[in-house]
């Protein structure tokens, strides 16, 4: 009867602490692993200041990701320093397709069928005139899914260009690509509302 208790014991200890270690999985940055890959903390520091930076050059939201004139069109914005000193109504398409290619990891095959009814300078885009808003992101969780993406949770404060300023939530997945030039791409970034749920 004793060894009988004993063993119970040491099994109740065991699951405990391997309950235990289960929760301090997160780490104080707010990473959860869900694929039992280790990295230091200084590599996640790292990873984690790469995501931070893609935030808060991110225009591309919710279905925006859908339609390739939108991807391209909403990351002119991230490249308005970069406008053509002689014509600042367009942009370079090589700098363009590289940025796409890097954030998104969408390879653009003919950068003329971009906004195909706008005016047309050879190598390079046309930027559509219109108000954006400006985002600014803190993050505040990470978890690495099982299928090696990570899904980045942050706080975004949101500046329109009516000077109008509110904050809410985004929920961005980010996959490791070795040819970007971030590392990664964002392959999908929701935004909510305080009455929706991330």
């Amino acid at each position: 009867m004793k060894k009988k208790i004993s063993l119970i014991l040491i099994s109740a200890v065991i699951i405990i602490a391997g309950t235990f270690a289960a929760v301090s999985g997160a780490s104080k940055t707010g990473t959860v692993k869900a694929s039992g890959a280790e990295i230091s903390s200084s590599e996640e520091n790292s990873r984690n200041a790469r995501f931070l930076n893609m935030l808060n050059h991110n225009y591309v939201y919710d279905s925006d990701f859908d339609d390739l004139n939108d991807i391209v069109n909403n990351s002119l914005i991230a490249l308005l320093d970069n406008r053509d000193r002689e014509d600042e109504d367009f942009i370079p398409a090589e700098l363009v397709k590289e940025f796409v290619r890097s954030m998104y990891g969408v390879e653009i095959a003919d950068i003329n069928q971009i906004n195909e009814d706008m005016p047309k300078k050879d190598g390079y885009v046309y930027i559509i005139a219109r108000g954006y808003s400006k985002f600014n992101h803190k993050i505040i969780g990470v978890t690495e899914n099982e299928d090696g993406t990570f899904t980045v949770t942050s706080d975004v404060t949101v500046s329109t260009h009516e000077n109008e300023t509110y904050t809410c939530k985004a929920s961005t997945v980010f996959v490791k690509n070795s040819n970007s030039r971030f590392g990664y791409n964002i392959i999908s970034s929701d935004i909510f509302t305080k009455s929706e749920n991330v």
